[in-house]
């Protein structure tokens, strides 16, 4: 069986079978998360421009902004750092599961780095 439908809007048509009509689209499993487990998260604005300290208290960094990776790939945070007046500031990209959030302190610590550790790695620069 063959069926026919308008493409765009000039009134031309395209044929298709219903065979394939069916095989193009596919079905989306949605979950219902827990809303008492998502309240317990981070929100991202809430940890955006937050200082990000490592294991001595060193202020190294703050967030600027976070990646998330295409196809369910690893979340980045975009450290920027230097002078945090926005004046001389790189940034820099580090997995965010390399933080550790610590919900007594309200602190964001990045263990074992160091600002000169920061500053060598490569500059991130958004691909736009």
């Amino acid at each position: 069986m063959s069926l026919t439908v308008p493409v765009g809007l000039c009134g031309r048509h395209k044929t298709t079978t219903l065979a394939s009509a069916a095989a193009s689209a596919q079905e989306v499993a949605l979950v219902a998360p827990d809303a008492k487990e998502v309240a317990k998260g981070y929100r991202a604005d809430e940890l955006k421009l937050r200082s990000v300290v490592n294991d001595k208290g060193d202020i190294i960094g703050h967030i600027d902004d976070f990646i998330f990776g295409r196809d369910n790939g690893p979340v980045f945070v975009v450290l920027s750092v230097g002078d945090f007046v926005g004046l001389g500031s790189e940034l820099v990209a580090v997995p965010f599961k390399s933080l550790k959030l610590d919900d007594s302190s309200g602190k964001i610590v990045l263990p074992g780095a160091s600002l000169a550790a920061l500053r060598k790695l490569p500059v991130f620069l958004y691909n736009r």
